[in-house]
């Protein structure tokens, strides 16, 4: 396992005549030959047991710092962040937060990871993959991407869950049967516990498209006679983003634009039930270019014009009024 690292030109000079170990470590089967840097500030040390690879970091740096890490061209990684914030892409928005951790694939032989200045203390759990479809045969979540070639998985809490298994990994000494059995197992452990959490993410995400998707309906019935109503608005006010908003109408067969023309065909259907406008009024009320268009599209709606709406109407009357004689 080679790893590169970046980080502030003050400590690269520091002199390291003996690695020092830090104490509350998750990997200890990690051995002095297996650290990269063990220096007051900073501690990097991986090893690579069976196609698994095991990194594990903590640093307090003044910096934003990063690493490079060679590995198998196809890899699917675990990321712990126990405190400080990370990403495996370069970002604003850090991908992970203190006690969060996702997985993520990566095709590149040398992979960048990044790190924001601070107290840093994390982990890394890498499994080479020589088909990763296979993984996500196994468990559906974990999508592998054809055209990425990194693909971050959603971030999640560190759970109470997570943390045993880390803390069974932690108690896993440095012999063959431990690490080539226990270690696997546990990092199984892992990826099946992530499985597991992604899928209650997903059921968490989708109540709150649902939820979005009423609010954004509720939006259009509120202002649909509104001449400036469209996506960008609709999205600043509930506080979104138009591609989600995309998104969750396009899952309902929508699009914006026609969710906010069923509502004004229908609306045009009750003005035609209940007041006497004129048809080109209506049109105009509702935000139609020409009388000739809105019907066109009432025809498409409802299979009949206006004008044949209001007949309708009229004959229901009049057989009310003779029933009631």
């Amino acid at each position: 396992m080679v790893i590169e690292y970046t980080i502030p030109h003050r400590l690269e000079q520091l002199p390291v005549r003996e690695h020092i170990i830090p104490k509350g470590r998750y990997f200890n089967f990690l051995q002095k030959e297996h650290i990269h840097i063990g220096t007051e500030h900073l501690y990097i040390a991986s090893r690579k047991v069976d196609g698994q690879i095991f990194v594990e970091i903590k640093c307090a740096l003044d910096k934003n710092w990063r690493i490079h890490l060679r590995q198998a061209p196809t890899t699917f990684w675990m990321a712990f962040q126990f405190f400080g914030s990370s990403s495996p892409a370069p970002s604003e928005n850090p991908a992970l937060g203190h006690q969060q951790y996702l997985g993520f694939f990566s095709e590149n032989e040398d992979m960048c990871y990044h790190f924001n200045a601070g107290k840093v203390w994390m982990v890394l759990i890498g499994v080479e993959l020589e088909n990763p479809m296979q993984l996500s045969e196994e468990w559906h979540t974990l999508v592998y991407p054809d055209n990425n070639s990194l693909h971050l998985l959603p971030t999640v809490n560190i759970a109470f869950r997570n943390r045993k298994i880390l803390e069974q990994i932690q108690r896993i000494k440095d012999t063959p049967v431990s690490l080539r059995y226990q270690l696997h197992y546990q990092t199984i452990q892992l990826i099946e516990t992530y499985h597991g959490d992604l899928l209650q993410y997903q059921k968490s995400a989708k109540k709150e498209d649902i939820s979005l998707f009423h609010q954004a309906k509720a939006y259009i019935v509120a202002h649909y006679m509104d001449e400036n109503i469209d996506i960008r608005l609709m999205a600043q006010e509930l506080l979104t983003s138009e591609r989600t908003l995309y998104r969750i109408f396009q899952e309902n067969g929508l699009t914006v634009n026609s969710a906010i023309q069923a509502i004004r065909i229908h609306k045009g259907r009750e003005m035609l039930r209940q007041t006497d406008e004129s048809v080109d009024m209506i049109a105009f009320h509702l935000q139609f270019s020409t009388a000739k268009y809105f019907i066109r599209q009432y025809v498409k709606y409802f299979g009949h014009t206006p004008a044949m709406e209001r007949k309708m109407v009229a004959r229901r009357q009049l057989e009310d009024y003779v029933k009631e004689d």
